[in-house]
């Protein structure tokens, strides 16, 4: 029984040591904020947010892995994962893509609707993404071993509501939440990488 556990222990280090570095929430910080500003921007008139945010994501993959380049890779190297953790992040990438394609469904389906939808409407797209983004960051941090992620289920899921619900009333703030939210996930992520710069020199320097 103590073997298990000491296994399990070790085991949740392996795949935690895998994002311990920022460099993942950073990137989910400056996809959500490019999100955001592509609505803010079309709701002063600069464009249609689905293109917008085509353009404002690319930088968000752009630094991702520079990090991965210039600063991870430098300190960690290249690991080589066990089978099990392999078949983990294929199972992960498989999730995120589900998720994504159902996610892109139902903003179509959303930015299609007229202004003034029905409040049956609202909820029921506002239901689909509290519950997506919750099961989304849950099988994450389950699956990888890495709790942080959980709390930012509970912080994604409120943005894209408070949209929905003040869009009609406060449309000028209406993607403001979004914006907090990134700044938040890109705050605790440059904590996470500054740590990781820290504690782990480069190969080479003690």
């Amino acid at each position: 029984m103590v073997q298990k556990m000491n296994l399990a222990k070790i085991e949740k280090k392996i795949y935690s040591s895998m994002f311990n570095d920022g460099a993942l929430d950073i990137l989910v910080g400056l996809w959500f904020l490019g999100l955001g500003l592509s609505m803010l921007f079309e709701d002063l008139g600069f464009g249609i947010s689905e293109v917008l945010m085509l353009y404002m994501v690319i930088p968000a993959f752009v630094v991702y892995f520079a990090l991965i380049f210039f600063v991870t890779n430098p300190r960690k190297g290249v690991m080589r994962l066990p089978e099990k953790v392999k078949r983990s992040k294929t199972k992960l990438l498989l999730i995120q893509m589900i998720w994504l394609i159902l996610a892109l469904i139902v903003g179509i389906y959303f930015f299609m609707q007229p202004i003034n939808t029905s409040i049956w409407n609202d909820i029921s797209v506002s239901l689909f993404w509290i519950i997506g983004s919750i099961i989304l960051f849950s099988i994450i941090a389950y699956t990888q071993k890495v709790d942080r992620f959980y709390i930012y289920g509970l912080l994604f899921a409120i943005p894209f509501p408070f949209r929905v619900f003040t869009k009609n009333i406060f449309f000028s703030i209406s993607s403001s939440m979004f914006i907090v939210v990134s700044i938040i996930l890109l705050f605790w992520g440059v904590i996470i990488l500054t740590q990781f710069i820290k504690n782990t020199p480069k190969a080479g320097k003690v």
